[in-house]
This record gives structure tokens, C-alpha cells and sequence, in this order.
């Protein structure tokens, strides 16, 4: 059985992320392999790594 390594995980639970909610380009985007890595664009200006991605936390905007 092969187990996901960690970026395999986050990268799976970005992409269910994206599937599941509705992100404007300039928060969240993904941009592809490149040298066997997956890649992001976050908050419109950041390219990294799916690796260098520590982890994922909710945000709750709260309605004026």
C-alpha cells in the first residue's frame, strides 16, 4: 500500500478545497506541476510549492 506523503495530502486537500468552494484567482489558484511538484498562487502574488505549505486553516469572515 503506498501512503500519500505530506505534500500529497495537503495537495489533495487544496484541490478538494477548490472543487468544493468558490475561490477568487486572487486568493487561491492552482498553477500546475512543474519539476514534479504541485504549485499555487496565494493571495494573488505568492508562487509555492505545495511543500512549503504548512497547513491550512479555516477563516470566517464575519457579514457587516
Amino acid at each position: 500500500m503506498n501512503v500519500p506523503t505530506q505534500s500529497e495530502l495537503t495537495h489533495m486537500q487544496l484541490q478538494a478545497m477548490l472543487r468544493e468552494n468558490k475561490f477568487p484567482s486572487s486568493q487561491l489558484m492552482y498553477l500546475g506541476e512543474r519539476e514534479g511538484e504541485h504549485w499555487y498562487l496565494i493571495a494573488g502574488e505568492h508562487e509555492v510549492p505545495v511543500s512549503d505549505i504548512v497547513g491550512l486553516d479555516q477563516v470566517i469572515e464575519e457579514e457587516e
